[in-house]
Order: structure tokens, then C-alpha cells, then sequence
């Protein structure tokens, strides 16, 4: 059993602490095969080193005069306890040894040590099993034995005790267990707070819900109202229109007898052959049919029923309904500023420009509480601003102080004066006025086949935002929180007005009008070399061509022109509205379209089946079946000619796309597809297409509703005769490019009512233009005689 002494216990593994004498007693290092301290030379220079080495040898001296009892003794007195056990932690005598610890597995296998009257579990050192640590290797961050500081591999480290690096250790331990403590008691009421949130997302929902739920059958009911008045209407018409007609067959039917019988007295009377007999009788036999002729010579499609005048067309209300949508919350705000400070406190902070008179301003990091020692203010506690960086704080305190006091990094700058005002206790002045006029951004607005994106400066004392256009009929309102606004369920290729108001509790400013135009469809196509005539050449991937001297194709082809000068696009046209330009200065052609079955011997001005518009030099005609529809000469040749096609219309309109100005309409009835067509007798064309805002329908939509005067009164007064003048000018400028500017002037000094009649009526504005133009023609000469009466 004794053997068992010098059990040696796995590197780094956590038993017993020896007893004083195991720690002087010689026992072999399983690092270097030293058997001793002292026979390494070990002469307990260093300070820890001895202190240990003191301690351990006054300790084994005092343990060893000490007998000790064994714990497993039931006799009285209990003997005396050779060994202690480290693995059953308990001393035992000879006797006990003998019986509790066998020299068989497991119990040959546990260690014993000399008797203790404690057993307290220690650290052995790694390197060193049998030693326990005492010392704490400084470079290698783990704790030795005091034999690691001489031998192996921390031999000469810096060492420290381990009382001080518990010390330390145990400080920074203790400051990570709060630091956890604390993150876990905010992360707990974060979670609280976002459970709440989650809660009321979901309350909110269910509530929204409700709300969609109930508006959605109030429109349902509305509707449902609508329809069974609109029934109502209905049938009375029918009722009305069937008691009509069935009043007249009542009359023929009626009558038919009647007539029968005059008939029959006109038949016998023709038979009649004697003069006096036929003359007496002839004037009341044609009496009686007189009378027929109304009822019986009635045109049936001249009979009106009003329910042929009734039609159903619910597309604006439709567009209406498409565009119902949730939107955010509007919650009037008494101060403009998202900082929370107390309703009772008249100093508030705002974002404002940079540079506002009588504020001082303060660029800086985010916004905290005013110190306790600033005049007319009480300390709240500190609170980030939400706004961006770069944005601008401006602090006020009530006019009866005079001063301001401003947080700026590095501390609060002294109190400066500012103007005072004698507004309403805790209002902002910004909110006793309404908002100024919003400036549209012109430059970031732009537009698509069917939205518009409108964009404005922010005005500073606004709350809100209300954007009014026109959808068809009905006007639409949308209220914003923001500086931009995106409408959509647009139609393409169409002129709409924008009113932009801003409002506060105070008012609304004074509306900031826009027209916008929607992007049209794009129609790409190319010329058709396949139809082309033999005198025609094409480059840059058929969207050019040009006449040749040569002949570039001989005929044979079904579809070529043998006409040698004309040419269709690729595509053909069966709806819808379609554009396209061609550029062709000091070109002689003829630009416009044409079924296919055109003749090909002639080129699109002389067939009835195509329609032209022909640039020759400064002269501009319209051409159908050899026939010139119109004539306009000009100043200056375009470089650019827009065609706007609207089959379903039946309407094609020739454009200027240098100016943006109509040249010229022609409506038609279109009963089969037709093509793009061109002839080209000199130069060559650029095609352009595909092109999705066109200027010219900028200046004049193809389907602009006629001003009237509704319109005109809806817009404010000061904007009416400039929505007249933007009537007025492109009907001018097309006869009068000069002087449109001149002219529409004084056109716009006639009354409105008039103005609106003379839009309705061209012939009446002709002729007005014509006087305009004859008083400034008398007013040049009087001009031009009175300077040569004061050269004379």
C-alpha cells in the first residue's frame, strides 16, 4: 500500500494539495529526470521562491507534531491515521487502509498521501504534476509551480504572485459580469418594448383592416345605390320611349283601315270619266289622304328615342377608384421641430436656412438640454436629433428674454440677442402665418408613358402639402409630406396641369402651377427596302436613305414602287396614337402614310389612297388624291418634321419639332392598316422614332380639351390670361412667327368671354389677327414718319 505514495497524476489534472512533507520530500521531475530541488541547485533566491520555501518547511514541521486521528475508527479512542486518500478524501488507519483499499483495480490506482487535517483542492502544474502552482508565468499567461522558474520551458519568465493576478483578473471578470448584467436588463426591455411594438403593429393592422373593410363596403353600398338610381333613370326613359313608339303603332294600326278605305274611294274615282262628277268628288278623297301622309309618310329613322342619347362610361371613376390607396397618417404638429420638448416651453428648436435674420445659427453634432444656469430655460433630459448631420439648428427662447443659447461642440455658446416677437405663448412665429409659395423644381421633374414625377423646394413653415390635377373629369387632391409627388394611372401623350399648395395651421400659400406631358408610345420602324423605288439608297441600318443617279434595284417585287422615288416603313399602324420625325434641310420630299394597296406607279401625294405632307424649300403643302388640301409659306426651312399619327381618331398632324408648333391637321376615316410612307425627289432623309416625349405635343396636345369657360374659372384670376395666352400664341405664330409675341399681347387686352369665342371660332381670330397686325403696321409708319419729320 505504500506504493502507492508515488502515484504520479495526469499533466495539469486538479487533485488533492499535498501535504508539507510531499512538497520537501525528493521525488523525480518528469521534465529533466532532476531528482531535487536542492540538487538543481535551488538556493531560494528568489523572493517568492523563498517565501514559498519558508512556508512550507515551518507549516511540515508544525503538521507533523500533530497526530492525526483516522476518520473510519469506531473504537475509543480511534487510532492513529497513517495515510490520507486522495481520491476518497478521508484518512484512514492501518487497519481501515487494509480493508477499504485492496491492492486491486480501481482502489490500487488511487493515490495516498501523509495524513492531513484539511483537504483542499489545488491546480497541479502542467509540466509538473506533483508540484502544485504558486507562481504565474507573465509571457505564457498561465500559472506554474515555483520548480517551472529554473527548469523547462518558462525557465527565467517574468513571474508574478497570484494573489495579484487573481486580483486583477478577478476586477476585470467582475466589470464584464456587469457590463452582461446590464446589456441583459436593457436587452430585456428592448425586447418588452419591441414585443409592445409588435403588438400594436398587429392591432393596428387588424384595426386598418377593419377600416378598409368597412370603407370598401361603404363604397360598395354607395355604388350599389348609384346603380339601382341609375336603373331607375333607366327605365323611366324606356318606359317613356316605348309609350312613344307605342303610341305610333297605335296611330298606323289605327289608321290602316282608313286608308284602306281612301284607297279604295281614290281607285274608283280614277276610274271616273266624267269631269264634273271627279272634280266634286276629287277635293275630299285628297283631303282624306293628306291626312295619311303624316302618319303613314313618317321616316322611322327620324323617330327620337331618347335612350339612343344615353351611354355608360364609368373609365374616369374607375381611374379614381385604381388610385385608392392607404397613405400615412397627417397629425397637425404645433411645433415644426420633431424635438420633444414640454408643450409649456415657449423656446423651441427648428431646422431652417442656413442664415435666417434674427437667429442664430449653429452647425454642430446632435442637439442636448440646455444647462440649468441658462436664462428663460429648464433642463430636460438630453435627446438625439433624428436629423441628418448636415442639417441646421436654430434655437429661441420667449421674446421677454432676448437671448439664445446654443449647443455647438465643445460646450453651449454664450447668450446672443435676437429679435423678439409678440406671438402667441409656445407657438413658433413660422406657424402664425400660412407658408409661402412652393417653387417647382422644373429641372428633377419628368415623366412617363402613364406617370408624372413633380418635384418642389421645401418651404420651411409648411406642414403639409396638397397636390391638385385632372384625371379626365374629376379632379384629384393628394395631401404629401414631402417635397415630391409621383401621379400615376396617367394617359400617354397628355397635357395635364399641377397646382402645388403648402399649408400649415395658419393656411395654405398660393397655388404653383405646372403643365407636364405624358411620354407618348413609342413606335419604332425603319424604312423597307423591299418597297423601295429604284433611285433610292439606304445607310445607317435602313433609318436613312438617299436619291442616287444610278438605279440601286431593278423592279419585279409586288410590293416595290416602280415609282423611283418613294418607299414604306417596315410597320404597319391598325390603332392607337404613333410618332416619328425625319430630318431632311434642303431636301425636297414628302413625308405621311398610305395603305398598302397604294398604286406603286405613283408616289403619296397623287393617290386616294395616301396622304402627304411635302417640304419643298420654304414651302409647306398637305396633299390626297392629287389634290393641294393646304399651303403655308415660311421664313425658315425646319430641320425637323414630327408626325403624330391617331388612327383611331382618323387624324394626322404635321409638327414643327424645331419649334414645337403645329403645321398642319388633317382628318380622315382610316378603314384599313396603314404604313409609314415617304418620297424623296432630292437629298436625303434621317428617320428618326421610337421617340417617347415629344416637344410638339408639349406645345399642343392632339386631344386638348377645349378651353372653356369652367375651365378658365377654376384657376385663380391672375393665371387666366395666361392660360388664354398659351392658347392664343401657336395659333399665331403659324402666320405670324414675328409678331406672336406682339399679337397675342393685344389680343389678350379683349375680355376673357371674347377670347373664349374667338378660340372657338378661327375665322373670328383670323380676322382679329388681321386688325392686330394692320394696327401695328399704321403704328410702324407713324413711327417711321415722325423720325423723318425730326430729320428734317
Amino acid at each position: 500500500m505504500e506504493g502507492n505514495n508515488e502515484t504520479e497524476g495526469d499533466s495539469g489534472s486538479v487533485t488533492s494539495e499535498p501535504g508539507p512533507e510531499d512538497m520537501t520530500t525528493s521525488s523525480p521531475c518528469p521534465s529533466d529526470g532532476q531528482d531535487s530541488i536542492e540538487e538543481l541547485g535551488v538556493n531560494c533566491q528568489s523572493p517568492v521562491m523563498e517565501n514559498k520555501c519558508k512556508e512550507s518547511t515551518s507549516n511540515g514541521v508544525e503538521e507533523q507534531s500533530q497526530p492525526l486521528p483516522c476518520q473510519l475508527c469506531e473504537e475509543d479512542p480511534t487510532r492513529i491515521a497513517v495515510k490520507t486518500c486522495t481520491v476518497c478524501t478521508v484518512r484512514y488507519c492501518e487497519q481501515c487502509l487494509a480493508l477499504t483499499h485492496p491492492p486491486r483495480p480501481p482502489f490500487s490506482e488511487h493515490k495516498l498521501i501523509n495524513p492531513r487535517t484539511s483537504f483542499k483542492k489545488t491546480v497541479m502544474c502542467p509540466d509538473h504534476p506533483t508540484k502544485p502552482v504558486e507562481m504565474y508565468c507573465v509571457q505564457d499567461q498561465t500559472p506554474v509551480c515555483l520548480l517551472c522558474e529554473k527548469v523547462g520551458r518558462h525557465k527565467q519568465h517574468n513571474m508574478a504572485a497570484l494573489e495579484e493576478v487573481f486580483s486583477q483578473r478577478r476586477a476585470e471578470l467582475q466589470a464584464g459580469v456587469d457590463r452582461l448584467g446590464a446589456w441583459l436588463t436593457h436587452g430585456e426591455e428592448k425586447v418588452r418594448r419591441l414585443q409592445e411594438k409588435q403588438e400594436n403593429v398587429k392591432n393596428s393592422a387588424a384595426e386598418l383592416k377593419s377600416m378598409i373593410e368597412k370603407e370598401c363596403d361603404d363604397l360598395v353600398d354607395r355604388i350599389s345605390r348609384r346603380s339601382t338610381e341609375m336603373d331607375r333613370q333607366l327605365t323611366v326613359v324606356s318606359s317613356s320611349d316605348t309609350a312613344n313608339l307605342a303610341r305610333l303603332i297605335r296611330d298606323v294600326q289605327d289608321n290602316t283601315p282608313k286608308a284602306h278605305a281612301s284607297l279604295i274611294k281614290a281607285e274608283d274615282l280614277l276610274n271616273e270619266t266624267d269631269h264634273a262628277n271627279f272634280l266634286q268628288s276629287s277635293a275630299s278623297v285628297m283631303a282624306e289622304i293628306q291626312r295619311m301622309v303624316p302618319i303613314f309618310g313618317m321616316n322611322v329613322e327620324n323617330v327620337a328615342c331618347s335612350i339612343d342619347k344615353l351611354t355608360v362610361d364609368f373609365s374616369q371613376q374607375k381611374q379614381v377608384v385604381e388610385t385608392m390607396n392607404i397613405h400615412k397618417k397627417y397629425v397637425p404638429a404645433v411645433f415644426p421641430s420633431p424635438h420633444a420638448f414640454p408643450g409649456a416651453m415657449s423656446p423651441y428648436v427648428q431646422h431652417a436656412p442656413l442664415g435666417t435674420p434674427s437667429f442664430p445659427v449653429v452647425h454642430g453634432p446632435p442637439f442636448h438640454a440646455f444647462p440649468t444656469s441658462t436664462p428663460g430655460f429648464t433642463a430636460v433630459p438630453a435627446a438625439h436629433c433624428p436629423c441628418p448631420p448636415q442639417g441646421t439648428l436654430k434655437t429661441r427662447q420667449p421674446a421677454s428674454q432676448g437671448q439664445v443659447s446654443s449647443y455647438a461642440p465643445g460646450g453651449y455658446l454664450p447668450p446672443v440677442p435676437v429679435a423678439t416677437y409678440p406671438p402667441r405663448v409656445g407657438v413658433p412665429p413660422s406657424v402664425q402665418h400660412p407658408p409661402a409659395q412652393p417653387t417647382i423644381l422644373h429641372d428633377l421633374c419628368s415623366t412617363s408613358m402613364e406617370g408624372v414625377y413633380i418635384s418642389w423646394q421645401t418651404v420651411s413653415n409648411a406642414d403639409e402639402y396638397e397636390v391638385r390635377y385632372t384625371v379626365g373629369g374629376p379632379q384629384v387632391v393628394a395631401v404629401v409630406h414631402s417635397c415630391s409627388f409621383t401621379a400615376r394611372y396617367l394617359n400617354p401623350a397628355t397635357k395635364y396641369r399641377f397646382e402645388i399648395r403648402a399649408r400649415n395651421v395658419a393656411g395654405s400659400s398660393l397655388p404653383s402651377v405646372t403643365y407636364l406631358v405624358t411620354d407618348g408610345r413609342g413606335f419604332k420602324f425603319r424604312f423597307d427596302p423591299k418597297t423601295a423605288g429604284r433611285f433610292l439608297t439606304f445607310s445607317g441600318q435602313n433609318t436613312r436613305v438617299a436619291v442616287t443617279d444610278r438605279e440601286e434595284r431593278p423592279g419585279g417585287s409586288p410590293a416595290r414602287f416602280t415609282d423611283g422615288n418613294t418607299v414604306f416603313g417596315d410597320k404597319d399602324v391598325t390603332s392607337g396614337q404613333h410618332y416619328w420625325e425625319v430630318s431632311g434641310a434642303g431636301s425636297h420630299y414628302a413625308v405621311g402614310v398610305a395603305y398598302a394597296s397604294m398604286p406603286r406607279d405613283r408616289d403619296i401625294r397623287d393617290t386616294t389612297k395616301s396622304w402627304a405632307f411635302v417640304q419643298h424649300e420654304k414651302t409647306q403643302t398637305f396633299h390626297h388624291n392629287e389634290t393641294t388640301i393646304s399651303r403655308h409659306e415660311v421664313d425658315a426651312v425646319p430641320s425637323r418634321i414630327g408626325v403624330l399619327l391617331d388612327y383611331d381618331a382618323g387624324q394626322i398632324c404635321v409638327y414643327n419639332a424645331d419649334r414645337g408648333t403645329t403645321i398642319c391637321t388633317h382628318k380622315t376615316a382610316f378603314t384599313d392598316p396603314v404604313y409609314p410612307a415617304f418620297s424623296l425627289w432630292q437629298g436625303s432623309l434621317q428617320l428618326y422614332t421610337g421617340v417617347e416625349k415629344q416637344q410638339a405635343i408639349a406645345q399642343h396636345a392632339l386631344r386638348e380639351e377645349p378651353l372653356t369657360a369652367a375651365i378658365l374659372a377654376s384657376v385663380p384670376s391672375q393665371e387666366r390670361k395666361q392660360m388664354l395666352g398659351e392658347r392664343i400664341f401657336p395659333i399665331v405664330e403659324l402666320s405670324h412667327p414675328k409678331l406672336a409675341g406682339k399679337i397675342t399681347g393685344m389680343l389678350l387686352e379683349i375680355d376673357n368671354a371674347e377670347l373664349l369665342h374667338l378660340l372657338d371660332s378661327r375665322e373670328s381670330l383670323k380676322a382679329k389677327v388681321t386688325e392686330a397686325v394692320a394696327v401695328l403696321g399704321a403704328h410702324e409708319k407713324h413711327v417711321r414718319e415722325q423720325s423723318g419729320d425730326a430729320g428734317k
